[in-house]
């Protein structure tokens, strides 16, 4: 990537020109991507000309970044300045740009509203120069090559430990090695890029897959804790060691401890005063009261005012009730205070977040899911890969080995397009075997029929692997569910799917009409509205199937819960028995338990183009959701094991119903804007057309698309037009009617039925 940056300056008012850039990311220098055939010169007078509306006097050329040596960050950055001239300054600028003084860009970095840092530095040596008559870039290095600084990993042990740095301790204590030093850089820099510091905003985004639901509104502690120069901006070695301060692996001992204590400390001195309060200690407290009693939800009442004071007096407090950093260092590392090591933890490590997050955010695209991330520039594939005429996935070739073996026959290698390939997550998702892939590898077994076996059946002996994988893929792929929001953003095409309810005859029909090849190398992706076991006799194969599809490919498959996700409605049916009935009663109710934590976690609804709405039952009461739907839906508890007793709004939306008024029938007398109970299934509430439109007006949705209910021809169209009905189990509960999807792309819901005969 060639980026042309420009540093506008007004010498009059010594003021700089900065771009306000998208989606809220902050003030920053105007900036664009090098045009085909475009000098970098011509590239600077175009992007000043559309931020002054008038021409600009190109100064100099300040500096050249050229980052093609590092692996994970390649890019070559131009930096010109440019003087406004008189005929500019009469002119308007661009409605998102600003002139900012020193004084007005110390006040935005304190603020926090800049992306980052450089716009201060530059000016400020432009200034200095200015007045000492200097070469704006003498004395400056013109062309600079970054390189990615290493922090030597030093275990510690007892022969090297007093040789190490507290830093290298706590680097080798977390087990960063180079590697995922490496990967802490690129994630750090897709983030924050062009610019090298993070900013609040950025940092929000880098941490949203590691701070569990119930932290999140905690991500200003975080930031504190990680800014210990106190300069509102990240560089990345202070990134860097916040998170091995954070990692679970770090040790809670020696010159580690003192790190750690260090970022605790900050975190809890919500004044950033440098001493911490009584009223700021409480908290502390009552976090480790809660985390040592297992309570990772920490919502809970304070302990007692006394019990607070007693603690807070076993610190050598000198002055003004106030506990300074020293005295909180000295008494944690005496033991005159306990419990700070389950203080400021991830649940995981940054290691295992940093795969995961490969998979799940696929490094700041959120493509899929949110529409709000800017576009993350196309990189090729690792792997090239052969379809059978069927479609299904013949075989996968790393394009690093078809180069060493046909490099005479690919042309495209004389241009060294390929000699520095960076790994991606095809590579990971193609290339490794994981808990998944075992999965998938047992249904194809399932599936067939051979000399030992029926079609659709288990052998006896494979009941006992099976539960050992199953167990596995569900602590995996709940690490992935947890951390989506409870109302997911998605992008057309997309592919909706209701009811299942343990039909994996036709999940597998479904399979080769939409995603033969798995959904990886389709375009669309494909939401799955809950209610996946239960009723039919294969719920154990289709929920596997659906989890093991959700890790390999988090982006493309969406899994909401259903109203049959629940504990208490699977013993009342058929899950529970089905899982003693094919593991025995102890490995039976282990599976059928693991399986649930991941229910606990599945989002509820989903929203695409940010027009379509998409849950399992209908929309909510007013009662229930008076606000905005999407925020007040993500703040539903997560996780969320009692749905009917812990969140109303759940319940409703896995339980409510449309309700079709003919010109015979009225809505019962007592209905409230449009709800009232839902007789048929005594619980959850009916919904009326005037309801519905209310709804989708208030939240500027166009539709809503649902399950729930079994239809004949596999969906329904209802209240106006403005709600579908989709079910894709065909004969259900041994009855006569077909399944069927709606294709979600190009403005339209197109209604598809499956064929299952």
């Amino acid at each position: 990537m060639k980026l042309v940056i420009c540093v506008i300056i007004d010498k009059e008012r010594d003021a700089i020109l900065l771009c306000e850039q998208q989606y809220n990311r902050g003030y920053w220098f105007p900036y664009d991507e090098l045009k085909p055939g475009e000098t970098r010169v011509l590239a600077a007078k175009r992007i000043s000309l559309k931020a002054c509306s008038s021409d600009c006097d190109l100064v100099t050329l300040l500096k050249i970044r050229c980052c093609d040596q590092l692996p994970c960050f390649q890019s070559f950055q131009t930096f010109y300045l440019l003087n406004r001239g008189k005929a500019a300054r009469n002119n308007s600028i661009s409605t998102n740009h600003v002139w900012m003084t020193l004084e007005r860009l110390k006040t935005a970095v304190k603020n926090r509203e800049l992306l980052g840092m450089e716009p201060l530095f530059q000016l400020k040596s432009i200034l200095e120069k200015q007045q000492s008559h200097e070469d704006p870039i003498l004395g400056s290095q013109v062309i600079e090559e970054p390189v990615l600084q290493f922090i030597e990993c030093k275990q510690p042990d007892q022969n090297n430990q007093t040789n190490a740095s507290p830093q290298e301790q706590l680097i080798g204590s977390a087990k960063f090695n180079a590697k995922i030093q490496e990967k802490v850089f690129k994630e750090f820099y897709s983030h924050t890029f062009p610019s090298e510091y993070m900013s609040y905003q950025t940092f929000g985004e880098a941490m949203d897959n590691k701070i569990l639901a119930p932290d999140k509104h905690k991500l200003q502690h975080y930031f504190r804790a990680f800014d210990s120069q106190q300069k509102s901006y990240l560089t990345y070695s202070e990134y860097l060691l916040g998170l091995a301060a954070l990692d679970p692996n770090t040790s809670h001992g020696g010159a580690p401890a003192e790190q750690r204590c260090r970022y605790i400390f900050r975190f809890y001195n919500t004044t950033n005063s440098g001493s911490i309060s009584i009223d700021e200690f409480r908290e502390l407290h009552a976090d480790v009261q809660n985390l040592k009693g297992g309570k990772t939800n920490i919502n809970g009442d304070p302990p007692p005012y006394n019990e607070v004071l007693a603690a807070f007096n076993s610190f050598s407090i000198q002055t003004d009730h106030k506990l300074q950093l020293t005295d909180f260092l000295n008494s944690v590392g005496q033991l005159k205070y306990r419990g700070t090591s389950v203080l400021f933890r991830l649940n995981s490590s940054v290691q295992e977040l940093l795969r995961v997050s490969k998979r799940y955010k696929e490094s700041k695209s959120e493509s899929s899911f949110d529409k709000s991330v800017p576009n993350q520039p196309y990189e090729i594939a690792d792997h090239c890969v052969t379809l059978k005429k069927s479609g299904t996935l013949a075989q996968v070739e790393s394009l690093r080995t078809m180069i060493n073996r046909n490099a005479d026959q690919l042309s495209y290698t004389t241009e060294n397009a390929f000699k520095n390939l960076p790994r991606s997550s095809s590579e990971e998702i193609f290339d490794r075997r994981t808990v998944a892939t075992d999965i998938q590898d047992s249904l194809r077994y399932f599936e067939k029929r051979d000399q030992t076996k029926e079609a659709l059946t288990w052998t006896p002996s494979s009941f006992a692997s099976l539960a050992k994988c199953i167990i596995n893929l569900c602590k995996e792929v709940r690490e992935v569910i947890k951390r989506e929001p409870r109302c997911l953003k998605v992008s057309s095409p997309c592919y909706i799917l209701g009811d299942i309810h343990g039909n994996y005859q036709d999940l597998v029909c479904f399979e080769k009409s939409l995603w033969r090849a798995t959904p990886l190398l389709s375009p669309a992706s494909f939401v799955f509205l809950g209610d996946f076991v239960d009723r039919g006799i294969h719920g154990l194969e289709v929920i596997i199937y659906l989890l093991a599809a959700k890790y390999q490919c988090p982006k493309k498959v969406v899994l909401l819960r259903g109203n049959h996700e629940i504990r208490k409605v699977q013993q009342m049916f058929s899950f529970y028995r089905e899982c003693m009935t094919k593991f025995g009663d102890s490995l039976g109710k282990e599976v059928w338990e693991a399986i649930n934590t991941v229910f606990d976690v599945l989002p509820l609804s989903a929203v695409i183009d940010d027009k379509i709405l998409c849950l399992h039952g209908g929309i909510p009461s007013p009662l229930n959701c008076p606000g905005d739907f999407i925020t007040t839906v993500n703040e539903i508890p997560n996780p969320l094991s009692d749905p009917e007793n812990e969140s109303p709004l759940a319940w409703e939306l896995m339980w409510n119903d449309p309700y079709s008024i003919d010109s015979t029938n009225q809505a019962p007398v007592g209905a409230t804007g449009g709800f009232f109970n839902n007789t048929r299934r005594s619980t959850g509430n009916f919904f009326t057309t005037e309801a519905l439109v209310a709804f989708l007006e208030k939240n500027s949705f166009t539709h809503v698309v649902r399950a729930h209910e079994v239809q004949q021809v596999g969906f329904k169209v209802q209240l106006n037009g403005r709600l579908l009905t989709v079910f894709s189990s065909s004969h259900y509960c041994g009855g006569t009617n077909e399944a069927a999807t709606v294709l979600c792309d190009s403005g339209k819901l197109r209604l598809i039925k499956l064929d299952t005969t």
